[in-house]
């Protein structure tokens, strides 16, 4: 099949194409670098010029490169929001690609308006108001209006289905008929190494900051205050982040122990990155999250959006430091069995293989 992989969050496009090219098929990702985190494309779609100049090409480079985005046998969207530009015709945009391809799909991932209502209302928590509060700094959110929810609804009625990517996004469009399996994240396990979980004299532990309040990094910052302070000559804690995709792999490549989210049910692709290269994971390991992927059981170390919660992870693993290299071993065998990017890819062709197109509506 020839694939369409439009927008780009965390590499899971990237490390998705790896494993639909190893299945033979032919794909092309057109996305922006995703800020700084500069991930590779083949269609780069983010602006040459800076200022207002750069404004209007961003809102104007999908179409100027339209032919470059036509005649696929699947096109799949990262997000329903995606280009993030206000006074983008979004809409007109998919309407375009869904009447140029023969089928187009949308994962469910990141934020999106099914997310913020429908997930907000079912979990028990989640990263929502710590969102509002450290990261954007207010009371209200664009994914929490009814523009915003008419508008995601307008775009699932276009699509031939959407699919979640894990159960936070799963239980967004629970009710809804174009809702698909959800499928784990993809990891290229050729492109992330698997070293032994070794440490000398004190255990490094990482948490990487990008979203501060959407990750949850608030209650690692605090955890990490009580962990100098009672464990001194044990633990080594860093928090860092803005880092390019490849540099930040680097830096977790030194370490032991990664904090993923502190707020989630399930984990991310910075959690399953570090699965793959041996590390232990604190994380979403809720049993929601993991019965919506079809998991019996999983390495990570489930914690929640508390101080106490980390702490006492972190605590139990001190207790067992012994068994370090082995967790690790089991952090690998655990991708390789559910994550690898050939298994995910194929779960992808067979999902949009199965799917009957809609028309437009």
């Amino acid at each position: 099949m020839k694939i369409l992989l439009f927008g780009e969050f965390s590499g899971l496009h990237n490390h998705l194409k790896s494993g639909l090219i190893k299945l033979g098929h032919e794909v092309v990702i057109a996305a922006g670098k995703d800020s700084f985190k500069d991930i590779q494309n083949d269609i780069n779609l983010d602006p040459v010029f800076n200022g207002y100049l750069g404004m209007l090409e961003r809102r104007l480079k999908p179409f100027i490169k339209i032919s470059k985005l036509s005649n696929y046998d699947v096109v799949q969207t990262i997000n329903p929001f995606f280009p993030n530009a206000k006074l983008f015709p979004k809409f007109t945009m998919y309407k375009v690609l869904k009447a140029l391809n023969k089928k187009f799909f949308m994962l469910a991932a990141g934020s999106d308006a099914y997310f913020w209502k429908h997930s907000k209302e079912s979990l028990k928590y989640g990263p929502f108001d710590d969102f509002l509060k450290y990261d954007i700094k207010s009371s209200s959110f664009y994914m929490q209006t009814s523009k915003a929810y008419k508008y995601n609804s307008k775009i699932l009625d276009i699509i031939d289905g959407v699919i979640p990517v894990m159960h936070e996004y799963e239980i967004a469009y629970l009710d809804s008929p174009k809702r698909l399996n959800t499928i784990p994240l993809p990891v290229d396990l050729d492109k992330i190494k698997y070293s032994d979980n070794l440490f000398k004299n004190k255990i490094v532990i990482f948490h990487g900051l990008s979203r501060y309040g959407f990750k949850g990094t608030k209650y690692v910052e605090e955890a990490f205050d009580i962990l100098k302070k009672r464990y001194p000559n044990d633990l080594e804690l860093i928090i860092a982040g803005q880092l390019p995709l490849n540099q930040y792999l680097e830096l977790m490549k030194k370490t032991n122990i990664i904090i993923d989210q502190t707020s989630s049910y399930s984990l991310g692709m910075n959690g399953v990155f570090a699965l793959a290269m041996g590390k232990i994971v604190l994380g979403g390991a809720e049993k929601e999250g993991l019965d919506s992927l079809g998991f019996n059981n999983t390495p990570v170390i489930n914690i929640h959006p508390s101080k106490e919660s980390i702490i006492s992870a972190i605590e139990s693993i001190l207790d067992m430091k012994h068994q370090i290299k082995d967790m690790g071993i089991s952090s690998r065998e655990f991708v390789e069995k559910n994550h690898c990017s050939i298994r995910v890819a194929n779960k992808y062709v067979k999902t949009w293989n199965n799917a009957n197109p809609v028309n437009l509506k």
